[in-house]
């Protein structure tokens, strides 16, 4: 379905970016104004450094390793986790907390190949050990880490209490590590 997608932007045809905004500016526009924390004018430079990037990498894309809606929100998530560190920087931010720590966090994989390896590894052990989960623990884990939602909007869109969120998410952080320990040591 998202094949015509890709053509149009391979073929330099705006259309593929305006198909893109028909089928899935909801869910740019969701992940997006999650990370970025209602910063609307950040948002909207995020959406469209999202398109940008899309078009500017269309020929990138290989359909055999992901679906065009994973590839998607990848993109997504990492545009608007790059315009969350770039804020930051800016703002010169003084004592984060915990949840602001983890989203602006990240190491920088790409100095070597050693390190390539080495994250490749840890992302496929990192993979097998959420396969392992229950659906739904699977999407809360997601839900948290992945697209940085808080504990709130979690409860909402999964109807649970925040406390059954909180309770869940600390059983499966301790589940996790210990497969994820068990996978890296194999």
């Amino acid at each position: 379905m998202d094949e015509d997608i890709m053509e149009l932007l391979v073929n330099r045809d705006q259309q593929g970016i305006v198909l893109i905004e028909q089928r899935y500016e909801k869910l740019i526009r969701y992940i997006a104004v999650t990370i970025l924390r209602g910063r609307d004018t950040v948002v909207e430079e995020c959406i469209n450094d999202v398109y940008l990037k899309l078009w500017n990498h269309a020929a990138e894309f290989d359909c055999r390793k992901a679906s065009f809606k994973t590839y998607l929100k990848a993109v997504t998530r990492n545009t608007a986790l790059n315009h969350l560190r770039k804020l930051r920087r800016l703002e010169e931010l003084e004592g984060l907390d915990e949840e602001d720590t983890l989203q602006s966090e990240y190491i920088d994989y790409s100095q070597g190949p050693e390190q390539k390896m080495i994250f490749r590894e840890e992302v496929e052990a990192l993979r097998r050990v959420l396969a392992g989960l229950k659906q739904k623990d699977r999407e809360i884990v997601l839900r948290r880490f992945y697209y940085l939602q808080s504990t709130r909007q979690i409860a909402m869109g999964m109807g649970m209490s925040e406390n059954a969120v909180d309770s869940k998410l600390s059983r499966l952080k301790k589940k996790i590590r210990k497969h994820y320990e068990k996978e890296v040591a194999e």
